[in-house]
């Protein structure tokens, strides 16, 4: 009977526990009523429950704080790559595959490391997703108003990429500041909703190879009853 009451309590709680409260109802069961010790217990998992679900809920919002935190870094990253390659050093042609793919591959790294930090920080697999989410979402949503301020600022040098000039005069817009902040908007929607799917899923990802495995304990003979 016992042993039925002890598996209430929560999985961590028993395999760091487990073991010492065994050891504990054996010994108080011959001098204390039976019906006492199972009172004590259904009680014990009720408290260690509600101790754990607190726990868990400060660990989530850490999660949260350090994935804004990371995000906020990665961007600042970001947006001295695109000053440098947009305003001190630019260049007409348009040859920045190997750096764009170079910070994309950064970004997912960092999605990845925050959901690894989640985990080993003790948070559960829901809060290991929203900060992956949220980190996704902030590093598009900054990204791109780096890009606006770059581009709207420093337009006259902006201006002069072959990119931009060929596809403006494809657009029909009636100035380049026009056409460039219309291209603007839907990289605001697709690059925030994207990273913010990426995000979710790397944090997943990193928080299932975050997460440490269970030391496997031999369960004791003859602690039933």
């Amino acid at each position: 009977m016992f042993d039925r009451l002890i598996r209430l309590y929560p999985a961590r709680w028993r395999e760091r526990y487990g073991d010492e409260l065994r050891q504990l109802v054996r010994d108080l069961h011959p001098a204390r009523p039976a019906w006492a010790l199972a009172a004590d217990l259904v009680k014990g998992a009720f408290d260690a429950h509600l101790h754990e679900r607190l726990t868990m809920q400060a660990a989530d919002r850490r999660a949260v704080q350090r994935a804004a935190l990371i995000a906020g870094i990665v961007w600042l990253g970001l947006s001295v790559e695109i000053v440098l390659t947009n305003v001190v050093f630019p260049t007409r042609r348009d040859n920045d595959t190997i750096s764009v793919l170079v910070s994309y591959l950064c970004v997912f790294a960092a999605l990845f490391v925050v959901g690894l930090v989640a985990a080993r920080a003790g948070a559960g697999r829901r809060a290991q997703v929203l900060a992956g989410l949220i980190a996704g979402v902030m590093i598009g949503a900054l990204t791109v108003a780096t890009f606006t301020v770059v581009d709207n600022v420093w337009l006259d040098i902006v201006a002069r990429q072959q990119a931009k000039i060929d596809g403006f005069a494809r657009s029909g817009a009636t100035s380049m500041r026009a056409y460039i902040n219309h291209g603007l908007i839907g990289a605001a929607v697709t690059l925030t909703a994207g990273l913010g799917v990426f995000g979710a899923a790397l944090g997943l990802a990193g928080g299932l190879a975050g997460e440490r495995p269970a030391p496997s304990r031999a369960e004791p003979a003859g602690t039933g009853s």
